[in-house]
Protein backbone atom coordinates (compact mmCIF):
# COMPACT_ATOMS: atom_id res chain seq x y z
CA UNK A 1 0.00 0.00 0.00
CA UNK A 2 1.46 3.21 -0.81
CA UNK A 3 2.07 5.75 2.01
CA UNK A 4 -1.08 8.19 1.61
CA UNK A 5 -0.64 9.39 5.19
CA UNK A 6 3.14 10.53 4.59
CA UNK A 7 3.37 12.00 1.10
CA UNK A 8 0.17 13.96 0.67
CA UNK A 9 -0.29 12.02 -2.73
CA UNK A 10 -3.89 10.52 -2.32
CA UNK A 11 -6.86 12.47 -0.98
CA UNK A 12 -9.70 10.77 0.47
CA UNK A 13 -13.14 11.25 -0.95
CA UNK A 14 -15.64 9.94 1.61
CA UNK A 15 -19.19 8.76 1.50
CA UNK A 16 -20.26 11.73 2.74
CA UNK A 17 -18.93 13.80 -0.07
CA UNK A 18 -19.42 11.54 -2.67
CA UNK A 19 -23.03 12.58 -1.75
CA UNK A 20 -22.73 16.34 -2.61
CA UNK A 21 -21.47 16.64 -6.11
CA UNK A 22 -20.09 20.00 -8.01
CA UNK A 23 -22.57 18.80 -10.11
CA UNK A 24 -25.91 17.94 -8.77
CA UNK A 25 -27.30 16.35 -12.02
CA UNK A 26 -25.11 13.58 -11.94
CA UNK A 27 -26.63 12.13 -8.91
CA UNK A 28 -28.37 9.18 -9.82
CA UNK A 29 -29.98 7.77 -6.81
CA UNK A 30 -28.63 8.56 -2.70
CA UNK A 31 -29.55 7.21 0.62
CA UNK A 32 -27.18 6.96 3.59
CA UNK A 33 -25.45 3.58 2.35
CA UNK A 34 -25.75 3.83 -1.06
CA UNK A 35 -24.95 6.38 -3.93
CA UNK A 36 -25.42 6.10 -7.70
CA UNK A 37 -23.59 8.53 -9.56
CA UNK A 38 -23.07 9.10 -13.49
CA UNK A 39 -19.62 10.11 -15.11
CA UNK A 40 -18.83 11.27 -18.67
CA UNK A 41 -17.27 13.41 -20.93
CA UNK A 42 -14.00 12.68 -22.68
CA UNK A 43 -12.27 14.86 -20.26
CA UNK A 44 -13.01 12.53 -17.16
CA UNK A 45 -10.40 12.92 -14.74
CA UNK A 46 -10.38 11.92 -11.30
CA UNK A 47 -6.55 12.08 -9.84
CA UNK A 48 -5.35 9.79 -7.03
CA UNK A 49 -7.79 9.23 -4.53
CA UNK A 50 -9.63 6.84 -1.93
CA UNK A 51 -12.81 6.08 -0.60
CA UNK A 52 -14.26 5.03 3.09
CA UNK A 53 -16.54 2.82 0.91
CA UNK A 54 -16.46 -0.06 -1.74
CA UNK A 55 -16.99 0.81 -5.34
CA UNK A 56 -18.16 -0.34 -8.49
CA UNK A 57 -17.30 1.03 -11.59
CA UNK A 58 -19.54 0.33 -14.39
CA UNK A 59 -18.99 2.07 -18.18
CA UNK A 60 -21.93 1.71 -20.86
CA UNK A 61 -20.23 3.89 -23.33
CA UNK A 62 -16.18 3.78 -24.22
CA UNK A 63 -13.64 3.46 -21.75
CA UNK A 64 -12.25 4.00 -18.33
CA UNK A 65 -8.74 3.75 -17.35
CA UNK A 66 -8.32 2.61 -13.84
CA UNK A 67 -5.17 2.88 -11.74
CA UNK A 68 -4.89 1.41 -8.12
CA UNK A 69 -2.19 0.99 -6.08
CA UNK A 70 -1.59 -2.78 -6.98
CA UNK A 71 -1.67 -1.93 -10.80
CA UNK A 72 -0.14 1.70 -11.44
CA UNK A 73 -0.05 0.89 -15.30
CA UNK A 74 -3.44 1.17 -15.45
CA UNK A 75 -6.39 -1.29 -16.33
CA UNK A 76 -8.74 -0.66 -19.16
CA UNK A 77 -12.60 -0.89 -18.77
CA UNK A 78 -15.73 -1.17 -21.53
CA UNK A 79 -18.93 -2.06 -21.85
CA UNK A 80 -18.33 -5.77 -21.38
CA UNK A 81 -16.78 -5.55 -18.08
CA UNK A 82 -17.03 -3.39 -14.53
CA UNK A 83 -14.89 -2.93 -11.57
CA UNK A 84 -14.41 -3.56 -7.85
CA UNK A 85 -12.36 -1.29 -5.83
CA UNK A 86 -12.44 -2.14 -1.74
CA UNK A 87 -12.29 0.70 0.62
CA UNK A 88 -9.39 2.49 1.20
CA UNK A 89 -7.54 1.08 -1.79
CA UNK A 90 -5.82 4.09 -3.64
CA UNK A 91 -6.76 4.10 -7.62
CA UNK A 92 -7.42 7.03 -9.83
CA UNK A 93 -9.64 7.12 -12.95
CA UNK A 94 -10.21 8.79 -16.08
CA UNK A 95 -11.78 8.41 -19.73
CA UNK A 96 -10.01 6.79 -22.86
CA UNK A 97 -10.34 8.56 -25.61
CA UNK A 98 -13.66 9.74 -27.06
CA UNK A 99 -16.77 10.00 -25.39
CA UNK A 100 -17.53 7.85 -22.31
CA UNK A 101 -20.23 7.29 -19.77
CA UNK A 102 -20.14 5.28 -16.41
CA UNK A 103 -22.32 4.51 -13.44
CA UNK A 104 -20.36 4.68 -9.97
CA UNK A 105 -21.60 2.55 -7.33
CA UNK A 106 -20.63 3.77 -3.56
CA UNK A 107 -21.84 1.32 -0.71
CA UNK A 108 -20.82 1.70 2.67
CA UNK A 109 -20.15 -1.31 5.08
CA UNK A 110 -23.60 -0.84 7.25
CA UNK A 111 -25.17 -1.41 3.90
CA UNK A 112 -22.90 -4.98 3.18
CA UNK A 113 -23.66 -5.64 6.59
CA UNK A 114 -27.44 -5.57 6.13
CA UNK A 115 -27.28 -7.73 2.70
CA UNK A 116 -25.45 -10.63 5.14
CA UNK A 117 -28.28 -10.29 7.26
CA UNK A 118 -31.06 -9.95 4.73
CA UNK A 119 -29.98 -12.42 1.56
CA UNK A 120 -27.15 -14.66 3.12
CA UNK A 121 -23.52 -14.68 3.29
CA UNK A 122 -21.20 -12.46 2.07
CA UNK A 123 -18.09 -14.46 2.79
CA UNK A 124 -17.32 -15.10 -0.34
CA UNK A 125 -17.85 -11.74 -1.59
CA UNK A 126 -15.72 -10.04 1.01
CA UNK A 127 -12.92 -12.48 0.79
CA UNK A 128 -12.57 -11.97 -3.18
CA UNK A 129 -12.88 -8.11 -3.03
CA UNK A 130 -9.67 -7.76 -0.61
CA UNK A 131 -8.20 -6.61 -3.81
CA UNK A 132 -9.11 -4.89 -6.92
CA UNK A 133 -11.13 -7.10 -9.30
CA UNK A 134 -12.72 -6.85 -12.90
CA UNK A 135 -15.78 -8.85 -13.70
CA UNK A 136 -17.60 -9.28 -16.97
CA UNK A 137 -20.76 -6.84 -17.23
CA UNK A 138 -23.66 -9.45 -17.35
CA UNK A 139 -27.22 -9.07 -19.47
CA UNK A 140 -28.91 -8.63 -15.80
CA UNK A 141 -26.12 -5.89 -14.97
CA UNK A 142 -26.16 -4.29 -17.96
CA UNK A 143 -30.39 -3.81 -17.96
CA UNK A 144 -30.50 -2.60 -14.42
CA UNK A 145 -27.69 -0.48 -15.20
CA UNK A 146 -29.45 1.28 -17.94
CA UNK A 147 -32.85 1.68 -16.61
CA UNK A 148 -30.64 3.47 -13.62
CA UNK A 149 -29.29 5.75 -16.20
CA UNK A 150 -32.60 6.52 -18.15
CA UNK A 151 -33.68 10.29 -17.96
CA UNK A 152 -37.67 9.23 -18.97
CA UNK A 153 -38.25 7.75 -15.50
CA UNK A 154 -40.66 10.15 -14.83
CA UNK A 155 -42.12 12.72 -12.21
CA UNK A 156 -43.95 10.15 -9.62
CA UNK A 157 -41.99 8.44 -7.85
CA UNK A 158 -38.68 9.62 -9.28
CA UNK A 159 -36.41 9.25 -6.43
CA UNK A 160 -37.61 6.05 -5.11
CA UNK A 161 -37.82 4.38 -8.73
CA UNK A 162 -34.22 5.45 -9.11
CA UNK A 163 -33.01 4.50 -5.57
CA UNK A 164 -34.39 0.86 -5.88
CA UNK A 165 -32.93 0.77 -9.14
CA UNK A 166 -29.66 1.37 -7.66
CA UNK A 167 -30.24 -1.31 -5.04
CA UNK A 168 -30.80 -4.04 -7.00
CA UNK A 169 -27.82 -3.27 -9.29
CA UNK A 170 -25.94 -3.37 -6.17
CA UNK A 171 -27.46 -6.46 -4.80
CA UNK A 172 -26.67 -7.91 -8.70
CA UNK A 173 -22.95 -6.89 -8.55
CA UNK A 174 -22.16 -8.44 -5.08
CA UNK A 175 -23.85 -11.23 -6.27
CA UNK A 176 -22.03 -11.73 -9.20
CA UNK A 177 -18.97 -10.89 -7.80
CA UNK A 178 -19.44 -13.38 -5.69
CA UNK A 179 -19.94 -16.31 -7.94
CA UNK A 180 -18.21 -15.50 -11.14
CA UNK A 181 -14.85 -15.84 -12.83
CA UNK A 182 -12.44 -12.69 -12.23
CA UNK A 183 -11.66 -11.29 -15.94
CA UNK A 184 -7.95 -10.47 -17.34
CA UNK A 185 -7.06 -7.12 -17.46
CA UNK A 186 -8.04 -5.42 -20.55
CA UNK A 187 -5.26 -3.86 -23.11
CA UNK A 188 -4.92 -1.08 -24.81
CA UNK A 189 -6.08 -2.55 -27.91
CA UNK A 190 -9.01 -3.40 -26.68
CA UNK A 191 -10.05 0.20 -25.93
CA UNK A 192 -9.93 0.44 -29.61
CA UNK A 193 -12.39 -2.25 -29.80
CA UNK A 194 -14.92 -1.14 -27.49
CA UNK A 195 -14.89 2.20 -29.63
CA UNK A 196 -16.17 0.57 -32.70
CA UNK A 197 -18.27 -1.52 -30.83
CA UNK A 198 -20.10 1.65 -29.77
CA UNK A 199 -19.76 2.76 -33.77
CA UNK A 200 -21.13 0.20 -34.84
CA UNK A 201 -24.14 0.43 -32.56
CA UNK A 202 -25.04 4.39 -33.72
CA UNK A 203 -24.68 3.44 -36.94
CA UNK A 204 -27.13 0.09 -36.99
CA UNK A 205 -29.30 2.74 -34.87
CA UNK A 206 -29.24 5.53 -37.42
CA UNK A 207 -28.62 3.62 -40.88
CA UNK A 208 -30.90 5.16 -42.85
CA UNK A 209 -29.38 8.69 -42.30
CA UNK A 210 -26.82 10.63 -43.62
CA UNK A 211 -23.84 9.97 -41.40
CA UNK A 212 -21.09 12.47 -42.30
CA UNK A 213 -17.21 11.11 -40.29
CA UNK A 214 -17.50 14.99 -38.37
CA UNK A 215 -20.54 13.65 -36.96
CA UNK A 216 -19.44 10.63 -35.57
CA UNK A 217 -16.46 12.35 -34.72
CA UNK A 218 -18.61 14.80 -32.81
CA UNK A 219 -20.32 12.09 -30.96
CA UNK A 220 -17.48 9.74 -30.25
CA UNK A 221 -14.73 12.66 -29.12
CA UNK A 222 -12.14 11.70 -31.75
CA UNK A 223 -11.11 12.70 -35.35
CA UNK A 224 -12.75 11.92 -38.16
CA UNK A 225 -8.91 10.31 -39.20
CA UNK A 226 -8.92 8.48 -36.33
CA UNK A 227 -11.99 6.94 -36.32
CA UNK A 228 -12.11 5.76 -40.28
CA UNK A 229 -8.53 4.22 -39.70
CA UNK A 230 -9.32 2.60 -36.59
CA UNK A 231 -12.96 1.16 -37.60
CA UNK A 232 -11.21 -0.53 -41.04
CA UNK A 233 -8.68 -1.76 -38.43
CA UNK A 234 -11.13 -3.44 -36.40
CA UNK A 235 -13.75 -4.78 -39.11
CA UNK A 236 -11.98 -4.65 -42.46
CA UNK A 237 -14.67 -2.49 -43.16
CA UNK A 238 -15.55 0.86 -44.05
CA UNK A 239 -17.82 2.99 -42.09
CA UNK A 240 -19.71 2.93 -45.46
CA UNK A 241 -19.83 -0.14 -46.73
CA UNK A 242 -20.95 -1.35 -42.97
CA UNK A 243 -23.65 1.27 -42.93
CA UNK A 244 -24.72 -0.06 -46.64
CA UNK A 245 -24.89 -3.46 -45.40
CA UNK A 246 -26.78 -3.01 -42.02
CA UNK A 247 -29.41 -0.82 -44.68
CA UNK A 248 -29.97 -4.02 -46.82
CA UNK A 249 -29.80 -6.09 -43.65
CA UNK A 250 -33.14 -4.13 -42.93
CA UNK A 251 -34.53 -4.58 -45.98
CA UNK A 252 -34.19 -7.97 -46.42
CA UNK A 253 -36.08 -8.23 -43.16
CA UNK A 254 -38.73 -5.70 -44.52
CA UNK A 255 -39.17 -7.74 -48.01
CA UNK A 256 -39.59 -10.86 -46.28
CA UNK A 257 -41.73 -9.88 -43.77
CA UNK A 258 -44.20 -7.19 -45.03
CA UNK A 259 -45.81 -6.32 -47.97
CA UNK A 260 -44.53 -2.72 -48.81
CA UNK A 261 -43.64 -2.06 -51.58
CA UNK A 262 -40.17 -1.81 -53.00
CA UNK A 263 -40.23 1.79 -53.36
CA UNK A 264 -41.16 2.34 -50.14
CA UNK A 265 -38.70 -0.01 -48.48
CA UNK A 266 -35.96 1.98 -50.36
CA UNK A 267 -37.09 5.08 -48.84
CA UNK A 268 -37.09 3.78 -45.10
CA UNK A 269 -33.86 2.46 -45.15
CA UNK A 270 -32.23 5.29 -46.46
CA UNK A 271 -31.85 4.94 -50.07
CA UNK A 272 -33.24 7.79 -52.79
CA UNK A 273 -34.87 5.70 -54.99
CA UNK A 274 -36.45 2.29 -55.63
CA UNK A 275 -33.03 2.11 -58.22
CA UNK A 276 -30.71 2.87 -55.96
CA UNK A 277 -31.82 0.51 -53.56
CA UNK A 278 -31.95 -2.83 -56.19
CA UNK A 279 -28.46 -1.49 -57.45
CA UNK A 280 -26.69 -1.62 -54.13
CA UNK A 281 -28.63 -4.97 -53.70
CA UNK A 282 -27.61 -6.78 -56.78
CA UNK A 283 -24.09 -5.30 -56.58
CA UNK A 284 -23.58 -6.29 -52.85
CA UNK A 285 -25.50 -9.75 -52.74
CA UNK A 286 -25.95 -10.64 -56.77
CA UNK A 287 -29.91 -10.32 -55.92
CA UNK A 288 -32.52 -7.95 -56.64
CA UNK A 289 -35.54 -7.16 -54.21
CA UNK A 290 -37.80 -8.67 -56.05
CA UNK A 291 -36.09 -12.19 -56.14
CA UNK A 292 -35.91 -11.67 -52.46
CA UNK A 293 -39.13 -11.50 -51.81
CA UNK A 294 -40.46 -13.94 -54.57
CA UNK A 295 -37.70 -16.32 -52.93
CA UNK A 296 -38.91 -16.15 -49.35
CA UNK A 297 -42.87 -16.64 -50.99
CA UNK A 298 -42.08 -20.09 -52.81
CA UNK A 299 -39.71 -20.96 -49.84
CA UNK A 300 -42.76 -20.60 -47.48
CA UNK A 301 -45.19 -22.60 -50.41
CA UNK A 302 -42.84 -25.28 -50.01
Amino acid sequence: MFPRETTGIFMLRSFEQLGHPADRASLVAADEERLAIRGSGAGYAKPWHWHDCLMFILPSQGVVELRHEDRREGLWLSQDRFAIVPANRAHETRSGVGAHHHLALYVTDDALRRLDENFGSLREFRRRTRATMVLPRSPAIRALQDLSMRHDVGPYGDRAIRQNLASALVLQCVAEAAASQPLPDASRREHGSALVTDIKAFVMLHAAEDIPLDRLGDRFGVSRRHVTRLFRQETGQSIGEFQLHARLERAVALLSGTDLPVTEIAFRVGFESGAAFARAMKRVSGRNPLDVRHGVARSIKQ
